[in-house]
């Protein structure tokens, strides 16, 4: 599902953010990502997600190898992914329902009936978003903006699901409930890679950790006890 091998990042001050990644994940995995402030964590999350190539080394999701694609394969891979980044980039003059079906369109559904609009309104649900479908996105506060972001990743059912710090603006409740609808998920299939500071959800949702320290990663194998 995702081999990293080697992977380098760096920017225009030539520090390393990432420094020599491997990480090898099988199809229905779920990691954490944790580390400290400027380790590396959003650096490596949006390489896992396409949205950077790396500076050196090598990516392949789905047993495609990133830097040899053709468009048309990249195209289907980032429609197999959904993404939750800190910046959740709704579009500000559509509503929550239009954002979140927008992800569906993105993905080749031409139209949004049936089957696929039942699909929108569970996800909503199951976020606490029912109330606010017909709000436009500028209209939300961060939590809301945040779980319509997560909304938005999963109502398409991806197979690979990668969260940076989704649950950074939420209260309790609607943490749990968020952890809830990426659990399900799991158990369907879907590979999930989150990234938190959360000590709270690593301990009571147990699953491997990767740590990075200064842009190198290494690992938890047995149960995280971050």
């Amino acid at each position: 599902m995702i081999h990293l091998s080697s992977v380098t990042k760096w920017y225009h001050n030539q520090v390393r953010v990432l420094d020599q990644v491997n990480l090898d994940l099988k199809k229905g995995e779920f990691i954490y990502v944790i580390g400290g402030s400027g380790a590396g964590k959003t650096s490596l999350l949006r390489i896992l997600a396409t949205e950077e190539a790396p500076s050196q080394g090598s990516i392949s999701l789905f047993g495609y190898n990133l830097a040899t694609v053709s468009p048309s394969t990249l195209r289907a891979i980032r429609q197999s992914v959904g993404y939750v980044p800190q910046n959740v980039r709704l579009i500000p003059d559509l509503s929550v329902f239009d954002n979140v079906a927008l992800s569906l369109s993105l993905a080749g559904h031409r139209s949004i009936r049936g089957e696929a609009k039942t699909r929108i309104e569970e996800v909503l649900g199951r976020l606490h978003l029912v109330q606010k479908r017909d709000k436009l996105a500028n209209t939300l506060s961060g939590g809301e903006a945040q779980r319509v972001a997560i909304a938005r990743a999963l109502v398409r059912q991806p197979q690979l699901i990668i969260g940076d710090e989704p649950t950074g603006a939420q209260d309790k409740e609607n943490t749990w409930s968020m952890m809830d609808l990426l659990m399900k998920n799991n158990i369907n299939g879907a590979t999930c890679v989150i990234a938190t500071h959360d000590r709270e959800i690593v301990r009571r949702v147990r699953k491997r950790c990767a740590v990075l320290t200064a842009g190198r990663l290494g690992f938890e194998e047995a149960m995280c006890t971050y």
